[in-house]
């Protein structure tokens, strides 16, 4: 039997510190008014068609232009189709975030600085459904059956979680770990892991028998902003 949406909750990963967006090329996020509609990230992204507005300050990756709309519109659009409800892991501009879905916070209690772990703890904790699919608000050209296949996947291997892998030169793999599925059952344990010190996204995989997915589209696939660099490169892959 397929996951239906109901028992799907989506999950956007915008927690993350974004450093490498800083430096030479330093800028600062689009000023999106709070209360603006989703589809209102084009008409305001007018005249800033490189998705980094001339300024000074720190950048919050996920609310960046790509194609005239923020990474996390990009995010939201993909997983709202696919899910009963969206989060936003977020542990800043909150009220930005907040227009794409609940926002949560990593729980102080555990510490900071943390990493992506810390954020899907808190949304396993904080959803009503058994299954969580993560994207991170810096991954373009997500296939479209990415959901689907993770599900399958579980489905058939018997699994707690699956994640996404394409194949690369020399038919090596290349891991794209939070890029996920994750059981609502697996809260009490990452809490545990990350009480313990751990970090490592693919180590807790092991730890739990993450299943893998291959997926083909090369380095296309998955694509990852890191740098204002990146974010130009991405444009070629992502759509409007």
């Amino acid at each position: 039997m397929a996951i239906e949406r109901a028992s799907l909750t989506g999950l956007i990963l915008a927690g993350g510190r974004s450093s490498r967006m800083q430096g030479p090329a330093r800028a600062q996020a689009a000023d999106v008014p709070a209360d603006a509609g989703h589809v209102r990230d084009a008409r305001h992204a007018r005249g800033a068609p490189s998705g980094i507005p001339a300024g000074e300050g720190v950048v919050d990756k996920g609310l960046l232009l790509l194609n005239g709309h923020t990474l996390a519109y990009h995010a939201w659009r993909f997983l709202a189709p696919q899910v009963e409800r969206v989060l936003v892991s977020a542990n800043r501009c909150q009220d930005r975030y907040a227009r794409y879905g609940r926002v949560i916070a990593d729980d102080p209690a555990l510490g900071a600085d943390l990493g992506p772990l810390a954020g899907i703890e808190a949304a396993l904790r904080a959803m009503a459904t058994p299954w969580l699919l993560v994207m991170p608000v810096d991954v373009c050209a997500v296939p479209t059956d990415l959901g689907a296949r993770l599900a399958e996947t579980v489905e058939s291997a018997g699994a707690l979680a699956a994640y996404a892998c394409t194949r690369g030169a020399g038919d090596e793999r290349k891991v794209h770990p939070l890029c996920m599925l994750a059981h609502a059952s697996l809260a009490g344990g990452l809490r545990q892991y990350l009480l313990g010190g751990g970090r490592k996204v693919q180590r807790w995989h092991q730890r739990i028998g993450a299943a893998a997915v291959v997926f083909g589209g090369g380095d296309q696939a998955f694509f990852n902003v890191n740098t204002p660099e990146d974010l130009v490169q991405a444009s070629q892959y992502c759509k409007s």
